[in-house]
């Protein structure tokens, strides 16, 4: 990690809830301010020499690749004012954009108060060789005087690619043997359940009803945007304030459909349609199942995959940690992605020489399956992160916390500022 003074280093925070912990036991959630192609994201490790080779030479027709991109402007950063008392030991774990393959992140401006604190950055999973799944800013202030205020605000240019389809996904198959790197995106993860007995029974519906009629997939190419992507529309989804616990309601449960009784015959008739599928096919089968089965819910609670296929309506985050329980569960690395105000997910897929790709997967909007034509500023990618700060919390979100002390009569005030330029 590099540390260096304020005066030198980018502050940046999202508009969603933040915790913060006082000396005197009491919380403030934040304020926000009103106001041609190249190769895709490659796993299989190469030394330099035949990168060099494989930049030059045209992209395989399985890979997916990307478009011109477009720049988002954002003045993004924070505040906190010592409202009537001093503020002792401030600390902020701030989410920052993500530096990745269809995205490029550059700071043209700083904001910054001189000689208050240090400012680190890391990026998580923080384990050396690890592909970067998100990354952090951490704000260290040891003391802000009272009435008075620190503000920190960074001008970001991020430029971001639409990713396009692959022309050829015959070739592509589930791994045989995850490499280290795709492990954890096999396994269980907050509010993502791998293997449970309702996700193996979504999985095997969702490939029948894909050999037996296809309606699923002409269902879910019907459906509409829901608003996603315009700057009209309300935020999507929004991380929480802290990681939420699954609470369930008490309600009656779910009637299910009674499962079809077929012969011997018919079930080793439908088996052999759905070994006919490519690797490609069995994803998209997924995909098309949890679009048409679960109802997008705007402003609805982030919630498990499994309370999701329960109740049959959810928002954008529970509709994609559904599609990657199932992915995990059929064996293909998934992960979810956090984008501004949306989350959608990702598959892997690879070739037969080993060289593999993730391909984007939205689940509410506009289907787009294998390709994103509407890029948006990508802050993680990643479903399960540890920070050092919170050793026994998995983060769904590796998202803004604070830490500080000051007095229970005087409570500091925190801005959260995102503004697009």
């Amino acid at each position: 990690m590099t540390l260096r003074p304020f005066a030198a280093v980018a502050f940046l925070a999202l508009t969603c809830a933040v915790s913060i912990v006082f000396s005197a036991g009491f919380s403030i959630a934040d304020e926000p301010e009103a106001k041609g192609a190249e190769a895709g994201d490659v796993i299989k490790k190469q030394d330099d020499a035949k990168q060099d080779d494989q930049a030059n030479t045209a992209p395989s027709p399985a890979a997916p690749t990307y478009g011109s991109p477009i720049i988002t402007r954002m003045r993004i950063g924070g505040r906190v004012e010592a409202k009537g008392g001093e503020v002792r030991d401030i600390f902020m774990m701030v989410a920052v954009p993500l530096d990745c393959t269809e995205q490029k992140v550059t700071v043209t401006e700083e904001e910054f108060p001189a000689d208050l604190g240090t400012v680190e950055f890391r990026t998580l999973p923080d384990v050396k060789l690890a592909i970067p799944g998100a990354k952090q800013m951490l704000i260290s202030i040891p003391k802000l005087p009272s009435r008075q205020t620190a503000t920190s605000v960074v001008t970001y240019e991020i430029e971001t690619k639409p990713v396009l389809a692959p022309t050829e996904t015959a070739t592509l198959h589930i791994p045989k043997k995850a490499s280290r790197d795709l492990k954890g995106f096999l396994l269980a993860s907050p509010f993502i359940d791998v293997n449970d007995r309702e996700i193996k029974d979504a999985v095997e519906e969702a490939l029948q009803l894909r050999v037996k009629d296809d309606e699923t997939r002409k269902a879910s190419a019907a459906l509409g945007a829901n608003g996603i992507g315009d700057p009209s529309q309300p935020p999507l989804s929004q991380p929480p304030v802290a990681e939420a616990k699954d609470e369930k309601k008490e309600k009656p449960p779910i009637k299910k459909a009674k499962k079809e009784k077929l012969s011997e015959a018919e079930e080793a008739a439908l088996a052999a349609k759905i070994e006919k599928l490519t690797d490609w096919e069995r994803v998209e089968a997924l995909y098309d199942f949890v679009r048409v089965k679960v109802k997008y819910l705007n402003g609805a609670e982030d919630m498990p995959a499994t309370k999701a296929l329960e109740d049959g309506g959810a928002d954008c985050y529970g509709m994609s940690a559904l599609f990657v329980a199932m992915c995990r569960t059929m064996k293909v690395p998934a992960r979810m992605v956090w984008v501004d105000n949306h989350q959608y997910a990702e598959f892997y897929l690879e070739e037969e020489d080993g060289k593999g790709y993730w391909y984007p997967a939205q689940l509410a909007g506009t289907r787009a399956f294998g390709e994103m034509p509407l890029p948006m500023v990508i802050f993680q990618k990643g479903d399960n992160f540890r920070v050092p700060e919170r050793r026994r919390e998995r983060l769904r979100y590796a998202t803004d916390h604070t830490t500080l002390q000051a007095s229970s009569k005087h409570k500091p005030r925190v801005v959260y500022v995102r503004e697009p330029l």
